[in-house]
């Protein structure tokens, strides 16, 4: 499954392109669209987005295989090459923000394959997060959300900015865990410098909201993400960037679910 970012980034892609090319690709994958006369050529970009935020899961994956398996023709088709080159880049970015690489030769085959198999069926973790911020009452959970797309567009960027996209994912898991510990401390009293990550760690394991092993796991991944965006052996900076917002994503994503219990 794609998630929100993705799929915006697909419409500003797509949107280079001829109507009539984009109502026959729709029509091939029997996506259902809504009546494109009630549309000007300026909305184009909304009747993409009101047509694929109401797709399937699976639609949209097959119009995104279609576009990325003929990305020369679609790049043919556009009048502007260097705008449809922009958001191109673009969605492969977020499109691995997701775990899902493009794989192939430009003007030539594309591919789209999952960097882990087990995430196709599940909703990308960063989407799953920002609802249950949505819904947690944390006062920080604003702050968190606007770190988590500053992460995201740091990845994006052109060049990327790696280093300042792992920082605001690892300062968003921070942000959540000491918001959470100065919250909780109104019902489970408890003393701790809210300013230092251990004491904020050890407080909430010690208020009972989550073992010593989640303890070291939570601990763990935070060390991993706190060395900065560097080139492990065997491993791209890129792929390390993109592992380090994944872990801190889950990691956030479980604090906030075992916060709200």
């Amino acid at each position: 499954m794609l998630g929100r970012r993705s799929i915006i980034s697909l419409c500003q892609l797509l949107a280079t392109q001829p109507r009539a090319e984009i109502l026959l690709l729709f029509e091939k994958h029997d996506v259902n669209c809504p009546n494109s006369d009630d549309y000007t050529d300026s909305n184009t970009l909304l009747f993409l987005r009101d047509t694929l935020v109401n797709a399937t899961p699976e639609k949209i994956m097959e119009v995104v295989s279609e576009i990325t398996r003929l990305a020369g023709s679609y790049r043919m088709n556009a009048p502007v090459k260097w705008r449809y080159q922009q958001h191109w880049d673009d969605l492969a970015r977020c499109l691995m923000l997701d775990g899902y690489l493009i794989q192939g030769k430009y003007n030539s085959r594309y591919d789209i394959v999952a960097i882990d198999p087990s995430i196709l069926d599940s909703t990308p973790v960063e989407d799953d997060l920002t609802a249950e911020l949505d819904r947690s009452g944390l006062d920080v959970a604003e702050e968190v959300k606007r770190l988590l797309q500053n992460s995201a567009e740091d990845f994006r960027k052109q060049p990327p900015d790696f280093n300042g996209s792992l920082t605001s994912a690892r300062v968003a898991l921070e942000t959540i865990a000491k918001g959470m510990a100065r919250e909780r401390r109104t019902s489970h009293p408890g003393t701790f410098d809210s300013e230092k990550w251990g004491e904020v760690i050890a407080y909430l394991r010690t208020s009972g909201l989550m073992s010593v092993r989640e303890e070291a796991g939570l601990t763990g991944v935070y060390a991993f993400i706190s060395e900065g965006a560097h080139n492990p052996v065997g491993m791209t900076e890129e792929e390390m960037v993109r592992l380090g917002r994944s872990l801190a994503g889950g990691m956030s994503y479980f604090l906030v679910k075992r916060y709200r219990g």
